[in-house]
């Protein structure tokens, strides 16, 4: 439920695709594909070290020095897009329903309660996570039923298909789909330690992946079918504009609240998961003791909320630095190349320790 809310999240508030036009489905399936290979990555290195977070193991594989260099690499990456979740979630709320409210004010709000999630821990983010998963569910199943029952859709708008070819869709699909949000599940490698049942990592990661991948397509393409290609991908949050356009009778209308709902609960628990993976890491790796901790939850958290506020002048340019540059330069390195780096090196280590043994008997 958790990896479920996650990869829901600010994709769903953006949107993702749409670069591909009418075939954005194509592109979310073969991202998918790639986000499931990914995490059989993550799994994989999880299961040489079924005891440690991803940052501890580093310091296995790399060495003391340079793992631990590496490991605050990633809690700032992680401490890094929770500030950009943060303010995507304040740039929502600023645009479509507190227009006059300083956007400091409204992600202060956010990282109040992301703190006091920290601080309960993360059996109780888990727990809320069951009760919002269904809130979602049901949320989401009503905004697919208004829309059909209103018939907004429109089959042209999805054809034809492949119109351009496969170039556009993979060129959507990778990097940008793949890693935002499906390869930022390397975050939940922080949270594996925690599972009593750590044997059924792989079959329910799997399928939390793939039932939110499935739902993010079905969302995009619905999206595509009422607002049209061209829209969609103009649009900076399609999702409210296409149930703003839901009118039944003149009587169901103004929804607005339904898609809000929805993305307020998705980007609440991946800033919260982002933050934890940093939080948590950071303890781990500095060996912080409890009596200490509110100090550093007020330090990353004020640390969190000026990060989302400075990080970019405007809208536009916060999401053409999201949609654009994070992708290729950061997302990519350190969700794909630096896991691969990691096993071959862990190999080649495993190989060498038993060629040494071998010598020794």
């Amino acid at each position: 439920m958790l990896i479920f809310l996650f990869e829901a999240g600010s994709s769903i508030v953006i949107g993702v695709g749409f670069d591909a036009k009418q075939d954005a489905w194509l592109a979310i399936l073969l991202a998918l594909l790639g986000g499931i290979i990914l995490f059989t990555v993550y799994r994989f290195l999880f299961q040489q070290y079924p005891n440690h977070l991803f940052t501890e193991y580093l310091e296995e594989i790399l060495g003391k020095t340079v793992g631990k260099v590496v490991a605050i690499v990633y809690i700032l990456y992680f401490f890094y897009i929770a500030g950009r979740v943060l303010r995507d979630f304040g740039d929502l709320l600023i645009t479509t329903a507190l227009d006059q409210t300083p956007l400091i004010v409204v992600n202060l709000i956010i990282v109040l309660l992301v703190l006091y999630s920290y601080y309960l821990g993360i059996e109780v983010i888990a727990r809320a996570g069951n009760i919002f998963f269904i809130i979602l569910i049901i949320l989401a199943f009503l905004f697919f039923l208004l829309v059909f029952i209103d018939q907004l859709p429109k089959a042209e708008n999805l054809q034809p298909v492949l119109e351009k070819g496969w170039g556009p869709v993979f060129k959507t699909a990778f990097p940008l789909t793949l890693t935002f949000p499906f390869g930022e599940i390397i975050v939940f490698t922080m949270i594996f330690p925690f599972l009593n049942r750590k044997e059924k990592l792989f079959k329910i990661g799997v399928a939390a992946l793939t039932f939110s991948g499935i739902l993010l397509m079905l969302t995009v393409t619905l999206i595509l079918s009422v607002l049209g290609p061209t829209l969609s991908s103009e649009s900076t949050f399609p999702l409210l504009d296409t149930i703003a356009k839901v009118n039944i009778a003149d009587i169901i209308q103004r929804l607005d609240p339904i898609a809000l709902t929805i993305l307020i609960i998705g980007i609440y628990f991946k800033i919260t998961i982002f933050y934890f993976g940093g939080m948590y890491g950071l303890e781990k790796l500095f060996q912080i003791k409890k009596n200490k901790r509110k100090y550093y939850l007020l330090i990353t958290g004020g640390a969190l909320l000026a990060v989302s506020i400075i990080m970019a002048e405007g809208l536009t340019q916060h999401l053409q630095i999201g949609l654009k540059i994070v992708p290729s330069y950061v997302h990519l390195p350190l969700q794909v190349y630096i896991p691969l780096i990691l096993i071959v090196i862990n190999a080649v280590k495993n190989k060498l320790n038993k060629h040494k043994s071998s010598l020794q008997q």
